[in-house]
């Protein structure tokens, strides 16, 4: 009697053990545990509304350079100035304007209140000044417009409504009540086309001459 309930002592834990065994078994089906997303490596962001991860963040926005100096090509703005230099680094021209501003395509620089100064290979030059203005970034031509005054080392001046520099001819043009004024003679025209010593000069368009 002693040995059947020391034997069934035994078999109710052994029954316990077994019946746990079985229910931890792998059954058919779905399993109903939600899964995780893997963490993202290192350095990344979870992909924006991933399972188990936070949306990633905003790539960062690329810095635009500034148009100003890759556009200007051989002109560059230095201490509020438009400089320009040839292939060995002498001054072309000089520009200080009140204003400055570029556009959108970075094809044209606008200026207000121009004094600009164009230099020669002999080291004479020519001051130039007019109410408004504008800087070619491909030719590298210079306007000015408006009440256009220059005058040269030599002496001479001219008063125009417009005037256009041209560094790869080195020549000006007046357009517009053209005056150039060299001692007591004045010549009028329509238009003219000079260097930018106001020597050799071409006149066009009601051209008249007046002592003074």
């Amino acid at each position: 009697m002693a040995l059947l309930r020391r034997i069934m002592m035994w078999m109710v834990p052994a029954a316990l053990v077994a019946a746990l065994v079985w229910s931890l078994l792998p059954r058919g089906g779905t399993s109903t545990a939600s899964s995780q997303a893997a963490p993202a490596p290192a350095g990344q962001h979870a992909p924006r509304n991933a399972p188990g991860g936070r949306a990633a963040a905003s790539a960062p926005t690329a810095r635009t350079a500034d148009p100003s100096a890759a556009s200007l090509a051989t002109g560059e703005i230095r201490a509020g100035n438009l400089v320009s230099t040839d292939a060995s680094g002498r001054k072309r021209w000089q520009i200080v304007a009140d204003d400055l501003s570029l556009d959108r395509d970075g094809t044209r620089v606008h200026l207000r209140n121009v004094h600009a100064v164009f230099y020669n290979a002999d080291g004479s030059s020519m001051t130039v000044t007019g109410g408004s203005g504008a800087y070619d970034t491909r030719s590298k031509d210079v306007e000015l417009v408006g009440d256009v005054h220059g005058v040269g080392t030599n002496g001479r001046e001219i008063f125009a409504d417009q005037l256009n520099y041209s560094p790869a001819s080195e020549q000006v043009t007046g357009v517009g009540n053209v005056r150039v004024l060299e001692e007591r003679v004045i010549m009028y025209a329509d238009r003219m086309t000079s260097d930018t010593r106001l020597g050799e000069t071409r006149f066009f368009g009601h051209v008249h001459m007046t002592v003074r």
